[in-house]
């Protein structure tokens, strides 16, 4: 018989993968409405993969919503992504289970102190499967599921249903202990994030770098091998005569944007193989203007036609 003791404590692992694993979701406690910033560019974005990093993404449906200087900035800087945040009025986000399990590998979990490895997420319907292995003297495998919803103060809450490891069903044993994840897991030093007995509560718009999204979320669910959110109004619809299907669209007020500043903004990005979503990297994007082409109209807007990030030569990422 295993004693409880190192029960115990492999329950707190897998609460520390859930946990780590969530992170990806966090948001402030204040939401910000688009239309109260009315000096402020506006932003539409249709169909575009949003690389924070070469190996971590989500892919933005639709979007509509203004960019919000923050603070200590005047006008917002495409050369610097902490100087703006995105007011939405509606979108809709999704991030799939590979590259939430990326998330996790590269960036939670890549210390070689860390304890979990080799995390493998997937959906099974409306709930995910995480899986992988943690070091507690000898390697064990484990894995565990939860489900996301609401919660009335605007942030996305996953219920943890199930825990194993080693066969061992170890949310049973809590349970018939009168314990709960709260009390295994510290919460001390977390960052948009909470426990509320066998909850995780994520904050859905800090986790990932900047620029960070402000919107009230309206729903969140499994969709296939996606993690779907909904902010406001939802995925607004274009018209399709105006732009490309893939596009960032800026209008109004002023942007910096590469050694420029532009006055009342009308600058579209625009992707050169619509067949696919608009692979469009921020802190990389001087890259992708200079393998695209960049053409003025009569009344000095801008139409940037990009190639995807990932379809960029070697030589071009290294420019």
């Amino acid at each position: 018989m295993i004693p409880l003791k190192v029960c115990i404590s492999r329950a707190f692992l897998l609460v520390s993968l859930i946990c780590a694993s969530s992170v990806w979701a966090q948001s402030p406690k204040q939401t910000a409405d688009a239309s109260n910033e009315p000096g402020a560019p506006s932003i539409e974005i249709s169909n575009v993969l949003f690389r924070y990093s070469e190996d971590m993404s989500i892919l933005v449906i639709g979007l509509r919503g203004k960019l919000v200087p923050t603070s200590g900035h005047v006008v917002p800087d495409f050369n610097n992504p902490e100087s703006f945040v995105i007011a939405a009025d509606g979108a809709q986000v999704c991030m799939s289970t590979a590259q939430l399990s990326s998330l996790m590998n590269t960036y939670l979990l890549g210390s070689p102190k860390a304890q979990i490895k080799n995390v493998r997420i997937t959906a099974e319907g409306d709930h995910l499967v995480i899986k992988g292995t943690m070091k507690k003297g000898i390697h064990i495998p484990f894995e565990a599921s939860a489900e996301p919803s609401i919660s009335q103060d605007n942030r996305i809450r996953f219920d943890i249903k199930q825990m194993k490891s080693a066969k061992i069903p170890v949310k049973g044993l809590m349970d018939m202990l009168g314990l709960n994840i709260s009390d295994l897991i510290s919460q001390k030093g977390l960052t948009g994030l909470s426990v509320d007995k066998d909850s995780f509560l994520i904050d859905p718009q800090t986790a990932l770098p900047p620029p960070q999204l402000r919107a009230r979320l309206s729903k969140v669910q499994v969709s296939g091998q996606n993690i779907v959110m909904l902010f406001g109004d939802g995925a607004p619809k274009f018209h399709r005569t105006q732009h490309a299907r893939n596009f960032i669209s800026l209008r109004g007020g002023n942007v910096r944007y590469g050694r420029d500043e532009m006055n009342d903004a009308d600058i579209v990005m625009m992707d050169t193989t619509p067949a696919d979503p608009f692979d469009f990297y921020l802190r990389q994007y001087k890259r992708q203007l200079a393998a695209g082409t960049i053409k003025a109209t009569s009344n000095m807007a801008w139409r940037a036609y990009l190639p995807d990030f990932a379809k960029l030569s070697p030589a071009s990422r290294q420019r």
